[in-house]
């Protein structure tokens, strides 16, 4: 089963608006661009829920942040 192949998963373009949101994101949390892409794509999606391992994505407040690991536990 490849990455594709779940219902869970949630592939969308990044557009202008999460373009605008990506800087002011980069700003406040001082992000990487593609960390802030990554979360401002996933807000203008209304996803519920971000996955990954970067333990400091965690101090993001507009969006839950779920770790691998916290869900391996």
């Amino acid at each position: 089963m490849g990455i594709t192949n779940t219902e869970n998963i949630k592939f969308v373009e990044i557009g202008p608006s999460a373009g605008q949101l990506a800087g002011e994101l980069r700003a406040r949390y001082n992000l990487q661009l593609p960390d802030a892409l990554q979360i401002a794509t996933a807000l203008v999606a209304g996803c519920e829920a971000f996955l990954t391992n970067d333990v400091q994505l965690k101090r993001i407040t507009e969006l839950k942040i779920l770790l691998v690991s916290e869900l391996e536990a």
